[in-house]
C-alpha cells in the first residue's frame, strides 16, 4: 500500500510539473493549454478505462498509476473552474460558456473515443 502511494506520488510530481511547463511555455488569453491538457487526460483516461476493462490480468495498479498519478496529476478541474471564473470576472461571458461547453462535451467525446481506440486495438491483436 505504501508502496502504490510512493509511486503515484513519484508519477504526480512529473505529471503535475510536465503540465505547468507546458502552461508557462504557452499562455494564452483563451487557456488554450488548460483546454488541450484536459482533452487529451480525457481521452487518454478512457484509454486507460478501456485497458483495465479489456485486461485480463489485475490492473488496478496500472490504473492507479496511469489514472491517479499521471492523468489525474496532469489534468486539473480546479484549473478549469478558475480559468472560467476569471472569464466571469472579466465579464467575457461567451467566452466562459465556450470553455465550458467546448471542455465538457469535447471531452465527453475523447474520454469515448479513447475507449474505442482500446478496443479496435485490443481486437487487433
Amino acid at each position: 500500500m505504501i508502496r502504490n502511494s510512493v509511486i503515484i506520488l513519484i508519477c504526480a510530481f512529473f505529471a503535475g510539473a510536465l503540465r505547468e511547463l507546458l502552461e508557462l511555455s504557452f499562455q494564452s488569453p483563451f487557456h488554450w493549454v488548460t483546454l488541450v491538457i484536459n482533452l487529451t487526460g480525457a481521452l487518454l483516461m478512457g484509454m486507460t478505462y478501456e485497458y483495465v476493462e479489456l485486461s485480463e490480468e489485475n490492473s488496478g495498479i496500472f490504473s492507479l498509476i496511469v489514472g491517479t498519478g499521471l492523468i489525474g496529476s496532469f489534468t486539473t478541474f480546479s484549473t478549469f473552474i478558475s480559468e472560467i471564473y476569471a472569464f466571469i470576472r472579466q465579464q467575457q461571458f461567451l467566452l466562459a460558456l465556450l470553455y465550458l461547453v467546448s471542455s465538457t462535451v469535447f471531452g465527453i467525446l475523447l474520454l469515448i473515443s479513447g475507449k474505442k481506440i482500446v478496443r479496435v486495438m485490443k481486437h487487433a491483436d
